[in-house]
């Protein structure tokens, strides 16, 4: 059985590694910096030696996060880096992997085309293709199930379950920009109004939502580890789960 570290003192500039057992560990690689910039959480997988990269961030953050990942792992030994869609807060810094790593792009097919633009001459070598329906990848020690999410808010987006921790890595899905900053949500109440205008804006219909709250509310879910705002706790989970699939969003709120 693996240790979790999820508590609400956890520093959001700082990195913090999440879970671990014998072979396997999740981290938070302490990408929020605060200000106006529109922070990231990054996070990082070991699993038997080998590690996903999942949203990498921008460019400004690359040297953290270089140095972060660092502590855990020889980034050469990266093999996948996870790019839920192709805005500059999640892929930015991709160019700047490539100089050091050989990992490949693990990506919708729909954003292969773009990859060209981060400077690839090559994408069959490079590029992973994800297909509209999923994968499911066996990695190291843990099984990692790429969910369907799509037009939430990327119309090519997944969403991980990572079987060994029992993290679900949902990238825009329960984003949010608290005015403090905190890394794991303490007072549920209070992170849904940070929660809600981004989603109302955001994703795509009410429908969108309740087919993917359809495919992942049978897991086994520890914590949702959004790419925005706060970690969502296990005694939390159900009630987001429920607050998603009665939210009103995108499409449905136009007159």
């Amino acid at each position: 059985m693996g240790e979790y570290f999820i508590t609400p003192d956890l520093d959001p500039r700082k990195d913090q590694v999440l879970y671990k057992d014998d072979e396997h560990m999740v981290v938070y690689l302490g990408t929020q910096e605060g200000g106006q910039d529109v922070d990231v959480n990054s996070y990082l997988i070991v699993s038997r030696g080998r590690g996903i990269l999942i949203d990498p961030g921008g460019y400004k953050i690359f040297s953290k996060v270089l140095a972060n990942i660092s502590k855990y792992i020889d980034p050469r030994n990266i093999e996948y880096i996870y790019m839920c869609h192709q805005d500059p807060d999640v892929a930015g810094s991709i160019p700047l992997w490539r100089e050091i790593s050989d990992a490949k792009i693990l990506v919708h097919w729909l954003w292969v085309r773009f990859l060209p633009h981060f400077g690839f001459e090559s994408i069959g070598s490079y590029a992973h293709e994800l297909q509209d329906e999923g994968e499911v990848l066996e990695f190291g020690a843990t099984t990692l199930e790429f969910i369907p999410a799509h037009f939430l808010h990327s119309p090519g987006h997944f969403t991980i379950y990572d079987h060994r921790s029992k993290f679900l890595f949902t990238g825009d899905i329960g984003i949010a920009f608290p005015d403090e900053g905190y890394l794991v949500v303490e007072d549920f109440e209070k992170h849904v109004q940070y929660m809600k205008p981004l989603h109302e804006r955001l994703m795509a219909s009410n429908k969108a939502l309740k087919v993917w709250v359809s495919k992942v509310r049978y897991l086994d879910i520890e914590a949702i580890l959004p790419q925005h705002g706060a970690i969502i706790p296990k005694r939390y989970v159900k009630k987001f789960l429920d607050w998603l699939e009665n939210l009103k969003v995108g499409v449905d709120l136009m007159r």
